[in-house]
């Protein structure tokens, strides 16, 4: 554990920050989903936050994969591609997203659509990280 990406990719932080915010985001997009209200706009700026983290994340395990360092597991990098592209259905899926402005219908589900999502990201993550561990 001596290269800075290596050190990163197993930072405690990034690890578990985007563990409980996905999870912090799927009960807050849930109660709302619950109580049929729109998502507040503070919700997309959590969103963006956690993103942001998970991206460095990735980043770091990118750089330690293009230096030839593999996990223990192979489903451990599969289980990034699905973090990392879950991530990006949820930044498109953000208020003038391009994902948004492709299905106009969302605006009736957008609670229940993204506390399915970002419960799936936590599991994605946490499954991740077991494989990793």
């Amino acid at each position: 554990m001596n290269d800075v990406s290596d050190v990163l990719h197993a930072s405690t932080i990034l690890i578990y920050a985007p563990l409980a915010g996905n999870l912090f985001l799927a009960l807050v997009a849930g109660g709302y989903a619950f109580m049929r209200r729109p998502l507040p706009s503070w919700f997309w700026s959590v969103t963006l936050l956690v993103i942001a983290v998970l991206a460095l994340q990735v980043l770091a395990g990118l750089v330690l994969l293009a230096g030839g360092v593999r996990p223990q597991r192979g489903l451990h990098v599969m289980y990034g591609a699905l973090v990392a592209a879950t991530a990006v259905v949820q930044y498109g899926l953000r208020p003038g997203g391009f994902l948004r402005r492709r299905y106009s219908e969302f605006e009736k589900s957008e609670a229940r659509t993204l506390a399915l999502i970002c419960l799936t990201q936590f599991a994605l993550i946490a499954r991740g990280w077991m494989t990793g561990a």
